[in-house]
């Protein structure tokens, strides 16, 4: 009897497109017939790997998430032994994400830092990226006083330094020199980025490992139709939400770590993963086998003006695609990135379960997908056909100029099954940003980084224009406009945002002719900016339409 054949690519990728197809009674199942089959190179093993992990986020039945598990195992198994015995399949799996490999990338100061405590004895300093000059400059002025000649040798490499001054164990050292450096987080993020340190990372069998980065437990679902059915995607987000999942602190903290693991996974970071509160998460069951769990950042780290609220969304569990909306009055721009592993799958089914939790969480009616997302700069979203993705959803675009082109592709596409939009014309499509328009907000449309622009200007202009000085000025100009006597009632963070909002309030002309009660929703508003989730916020500024007002008419002032 012939030995079984060791499995190849092309094969795994013909049998991916087989198994997103609805499965007729009695038909065989292809893909099992790999069950058991040797994996003699990386490629394969990657791409099976991934395989196993869409049929566990897709199941049509219990035998495949039982024998998709099963067979994962044993993957690693075959992953584990090929990176200890053969230095070229080590290197070959080297940031593959996969369980039993090594990573290596540059990630912020803060996730390292959390790595560190969470992970200690699978974490490293690896090397610097950042400019020799640069890298020694500071490592010079985070070393004691009597050893910044050593540090400063230039017969030694930067990375030799840190770890001779370290006793071999150079990131604890590095972590608390950047942390007695400086009291601002994003000063230290700074002098991080420049030096740009590469963290070596051992996944093994742990939610760091996208083999078995699992989130919030929920209900199995089985795709028995298949994975490609039409999507009705308003009936989706107009179904009615239910409340959060009450989850324990040990569900918190597992599914922030599940939330930071899949991207390190990755090797990819968002700030509303790394710098969340587990505290602050809220997960949705949505239905389906999909859970939503939603990352909000702590008081202390947010944008001044609209919400960033991020999110990984699950399938039976297991990750599949993660992004943020950043919540504002008028429109709120959103956002979705599938991870590779499940590219092919129900996307529209999932983005649309998406935009139906923030629709309904934060009261959005207008979503807005920036140019990027749709392939303006963004090769893979031309490859991808990103616009049309967003159009059957129901995203249209914001250029009336585009509507013919737009059109045109549509009749071409009714007309012809086959027909494919050329890239030329989807750079065309994808130069201005889609909006999917759910309800009437009645909020002028104002962009946070111009309000941003309108504080700059303004701070300039103060007579004091040091920072502390003019700030100081902003703060208690507003304070007395709004007859805020005193604030030692208030907690640390809803004085901070009191005073981070203080400057874009001060821009308004005769605010101290305010209604009472105008002034008073002003003042809950801006200490609701700091408390512990943002909802408050969001919902007290989408109510005040006298500032919204105001910040328009000065925008459109400065025009």
């Amino acid at each position: 009897m012939a030995a079984p054949t060791a499995l190849r690519t092309e094969e795994l990728s013909h049998l991916r497109k087989r198994f997103a197809q609805p499965k007729n009674k009695g038909d065989k199942d292809p893909w099992k017939e790999l069950i058991g089959r040797p994996v003699t190179s990386t490629r394969p093993l990657m791409d099976y790997h991934d395989l196993l992990l869409f049929i566990l986020a897709f199941p049509r039945d219990a035998e495949d998430h039982a024998t998709a598990t099963h067979e994962l195992d044993r993957v690693t198994v075959i992953a584990e032994g090929m990176v200890r015995r053969n230095e070229t399949h080590r290197h070959a799996l080297y940031n593959s994400g996969m369980a039993g490999t090594t990573s290596c990338a540059h990630f912020g100061i803060d996730l390292v830092r959390w790595l560190t405590r969470s992970h200690t004895g699978n974490v490293a300093l690896d090397s610097f990226a950042g400019e020799e000059d640069t890298v020694r400059s500071l490592l010079v002025a985070l070393a004691a006083p009597a050893e910044r000649e050593a540090m400063d040798d230039v017969r030694h490499g930067s990375i030799d330094r840190v770890r001779s001054a370290s006793s071999g164990d150079p990131l604890p050292w590095l972590l608390s020199g950047m942390d007695a450096s400086s009291a601002s987080p994003p000063v230290r993020q700074a002098m991080w980025t420049s030096m740009k340190p590469y963290i070596e990372i051992r996944s093994e069998r742990s939610l760091l490992s996208r083999t078995y980065c699992r989130g919030v437990s929920a209900d199995r679902h089985y795709w028995t139709g298949g994975l490609r059915s039409k999507v009705d995607g308003e009936a989706i987000i107009r179904t009615p939400l239910g409340p959060p999942t009450r989850l324990s602190t040990t569900q918190r903290e597992r599914a922030m770590t599940a939330a930071r693991g899949i991207l390190i996974g990755y090797l990819r970071e968002t700030d509303t993963a790394t710098l969340g509160d587990p505290n602050a998460i809220e997960h949705f069951d949505m239905g389906q086998g999909m859970g939503i769990t939603l990352l909000t950042l702590p008081p202390d780290r947010r944008t001044s003006f609209d919400s960033y609220i991020g999110y990984v969304a699950f399938s039976n569990s297991v990750p599949v695609a993660y992004g943020g909306a950043w919540v504002f009055p008028g429109k709120t721009k959103v956002g979705i990135n599938i991870f590779p592993a499940f590219r092919g799958g129900p996307s529209s089914f999932l983005f649309a379960q998406i935009l139906r939790c923030y629709a309904q969480r934060f009261k959005v009616g207008c979503f807005e997908a920036d140019n990027y997302q749709i392939g303006h700069g963004n090769a893979d979203g031309i490859r991808s056909g990103a616009y049309w993705f967003y159009h059957r959803l129901g995203f249209r675009t914001t250029d009336p100029s585009l509507t013919p082109i737009e059109a045109q592709e549509l009749d071409a596409m009714r007309n012809d099954r086959l027909h494919r939009t050329a890239p030329s014309v989807l750079r065309k499509l994808a130069a201005q940003p889609m909006r999917l328009i759910l309800h009437e907000e009645h909020a002028p449309i104002i962009e946070p980084i111009d309000i941003s622009e309108a504080v700059l200007h303004h701070l300039a202009s103060l007579p004091d224009r040091d920072g502390p000085s003019a700030l100081d000025a902003c703060v208690k100009g507003v304070m007395r406009a709004l007859n805020v006597r005193h604030a030692r009632s208030w907690s640390d963070d809803e004085r901070r945002a009191f005073e981070e909002l203080a400057p874009a309030i001060s821009l308004i002309p005769g605010l101290g002719t305010w209604a009472p009660k105008k002034k008073i929703d002003l003042v809950g508003l801006m200490r609701a900016k700091g408390r512990m989730r943002e909802d408050r916020y969001i919902n007290a500024l989408r109510d005040h339409d006298l500032l919204l007002r105001s910040w328009k008419k000065i925008l459109d002032d400065m025009q």
